[in-house]
C-alpha cells in the first residue's frame, strides 16, 4: 500500500470546509474563533476569544453565500446598528464590529451559557405565574430600552430570549435583525414596507401583518403572545396553515388562558388586553404592561406578599395524544381529539384531580397526596386504578380515529400548590411531563417507578412500547 492509499482522519479544517463553516482559528478582527454554535437565517454564530486578552466571545458572521444579497447586508446591518444604539444589561453586549479578510461583516458579542426560554418551557410544560412574572420583566426592560431608543423588536418570541445559567439568573433579549429603527425624522410612527410582513406569523400584531404603520405595540402584542405561552404552554392559536394563522391574528379573539390551565382571571385580562386587535386599546408601553402584570399576579406593588407557594407530594395522570401517519388535522381527526379530550377531562375531574394543564393534544391531572406514607401508597396505587379505567374507556371510545394514539402515564412527585379551595398547582417537578412522560408510543398505562413504589408487582402496569 503506498502512501497515497493510506486513510487518515480529516482535519477540522476540513471537516469545517465541508459543512460551509469558518475553520477554528480563523481570525475575525482581534477574535480567534473557536467552533461553530448556531446557524440562522442569514449568519453563522461561532465561540471565539479575544486574541490577546483570552476573553470569551460569541462572533456573528454574515453567511459567504447571501454576503452579494443587498437586502441580507442592510439586515445584518440593522442588526448591529440596533445593538449598538442601546445599552441594556438584558440585551446583550457589542464587543466589536468588522470585516474579515474575505470583505464578509461580522461583529462580536458577549457569549452566553443557558438555554432558551423556548427550551425552558418545554420541558416544563407551561410556567407558574411568579416565575413567568420572573423571567417577563427583564423581558420588558430590555424592549422599554429599545423603545426609548427609537428601536422596534418585531420578533420577540420565546426563542429569541435567553435565560443564562448561574446566579443571579440573567435574561437576555436576543436577535434585532428585523428591528425597525425610527429615525428623528419619521415622528412617533414606524413605517414597514406596504406588503411586507416581517416576523414571526405565530406573533405577530394585526396591523404587522398588514404592512401599515406601526408603532412600539407590536411588540406589547406579542408579549401577550408570548405571556400566553409561558402560563398555558402554547400559544393562542395553532395551526400549520399559515393563511389560517393570519387569519385567527386578524380575526379572532384569543380563547382566555384560564379556560385551558387554572389561572385567575385578572391575568386573562391582562393577556388579552396586550392582543386586542386594535392597538389603541393596548397597553401603551411594556412599563404599563409590567405594572398590570404584577398587580394580577399579586406581587408586593399590590399590597399582597409574595413568596413560593408551599411545596407537597402528589400524583399526576398525564394523557398524551399523539397522530399517525397525517400532518393535516381534517375534520375526523380533529373531532376524535376533541372526543379524548373531553372525556379525559370529564373523568378527571370528576375522580378528583385538578387539572393543572390542557393543551390542543395533552392533559395533566393532579391529586395532592395526603403527609401519612400508607394513605400515599393507597392513592397512588387508586391513581394507577384509575388511569387503567381511563386508558379501557379511552379504547373503547365511539368512532376511534385509527390515526389517533392516547399514552397514559402516571407520576408521583412534589408540586407548588397555593393554598386555595381548590388549590391552584402552581409548579414543581411533577409539572414538569416531557421529564419523565415516555417519548415512544406507548400500550397500556405508563408508571414511573415513584408512582409504583412499594406497590405490589401486579399492580405496577407493564410499560409497553406500542
Amino acid at each position: 500500500m503506498t502512501k497515497e492509499d493510506e486513510t487518515r482522519p480529516f482535519s477540522d479544517v476540513e471537516r469545517a470546509s465541508a459543512r460551509g463553516e469558518l475553520a477554528p482559528g480563523t481570525v475575525a478582527g482581534d477574535y480567534l474563533l473557536e467552533g461553530f454554535i448556531a446557524r440562522g437565517g442569514c449568519g453563522v454564530v461561532y465561540g471565539a476569544r479575544h486574541a490577546r486578552s483570552g476573553r470569551p466571545a460569541a462572533v456573528k458572521v454574515l453567511s459567504e453565500a447571501v454576503a452579494h444579497s443587498r437586502r441580507v447586508v442592510e439586515r445584518f446591518a440593522r442588526e448591529i446598528e440596533a445593538l449598538q444604539l442601546i445599552s441594556h444589561p438584558n440585551i446583550v453586549e457589542i464587543y466589536e464590529v468588522g470585516e474579515m479578510d474575505n470583505h464578509q461583516p461580522f461583529y462580536a458579542m458577549e457569549r452566553l451559557e443557558g438555554q432558551t426560554l423556548d427550551a425552558l418551557i418545554r420541558a416544563e410544560t407551561r410556567l407558574a405565574p411568579r416565575e413567568a412574572l420572573d423571567l417577563f420583566e427583564p423581558i420588558c426592560a430590555a424592549l422599554g430600552a429599545a423603545h426609548a431608543a427609537g428601536i422596534i423588536h418585531r420578533d420577540v418570541k420565546a426563542s429569541n430570549i435567553f435565560i443564562c445559567s448561574g446566579k443571579p439568573r440573567t435574561v437576555k433579549l436576543l436577535d434585532f435583525g428585523i428591528a425597525k429603527l425610527m429615525g428623528p425624522e419619521e415622528g412617533q410612527t414606524w413605517l414597514t414596507t406596504a406588503g411586507r410582513m416581517p416576523g414571526t406569523p405565530s406573533i405577530m400584531a394585526p396591523e404587522q401583518i398588514l404592512g401599515g404603520p406601526i408603532d412600539a405595540r407590536v411588540d406589547v402584542y406579542a408579549l401577550g403572545v408570548l405571556l400566553h405561552r409561558m402560563l398555558v404552554g402554547r400559544l393562542p392559536f395553532h395551526t400549520h396553515d399559515m393563511d389560517e394563522m393570519v387569519r385567527k391574528h386578524l380575526e379572532e379573539p384569543p380563547m382566555p388562558p384560564s379556560l385551558r390551565v387554572p389561572l385567575p382571571l385578572e391575568l386573562d385580562a391582562v393577556v388579552l388586553r396586550c392582543m386586542e386587535k386594535r392597538r389603541e386599546r393596548r397597553f401603551s408601553s411594556v412599563e404599563e404592561l409590567v405594572r398590570a402584570l404584577r398587580e394580577a399576579i399579586g406581587e408586593p406593588a399590590s399590597g399582597v406578599q409574595s413568596g413560593p407557594d408551599p411545596t407537597m407530594p402528589a400524583v399526576a395522570v398525564y394523557l398524551e395524544i399523539r397522530t399517525r401517519g397525517s400532518d393535516d388535522l381534517d375534520e375526523g381527526l380533529a373531532a376524535d381529539i376533541g372526543q379524548v379530550l373531553d372525556m379525559a377531562e370529564s373523568q378527571l375531574s370528576s375522580a378528583g384531580f385538578i387539572l393543572a394543564s390542557t393543551t390542543g393534544n395533552e392533559v395533566l391531572g393532579v391529586r395532592l397526596l395526603p403527609a401519612d406514607a400508607a394513605e400515599q401508597h393507597s392513592e397512588r396505587r387508586a391513581a394507577i386504578e384509575f388511569a387503567t379505567a381511563l386508558h379501557e374507556a379511552l379504547d373503547r371510545r365511539d368512532g376511534a380515529d385509527a390515526r389517533v394514539h392516547v399514552n397514559v402515564c402516571v407520576h408521583a412527585d412534589e408540586v407548588q400548590a397555593r393554598p386555595t379551595s381548590p388549590p391552584e398547582i402552581t409548579g414543581g417537578a411533577l409539572m414538569c411531563a416531557g421529564l419523565w412522560a415516555p417519548a415512544d408510543d406507548v400500550r397500556g398505562v405508563f408508571a414511573t417507578p415513584s408512582a409504583t413504589a412499594g406497590l405490589d408487582g401486579d399492580e405496577a402496569p407493564a410499560r409497553r412500547r406500542a
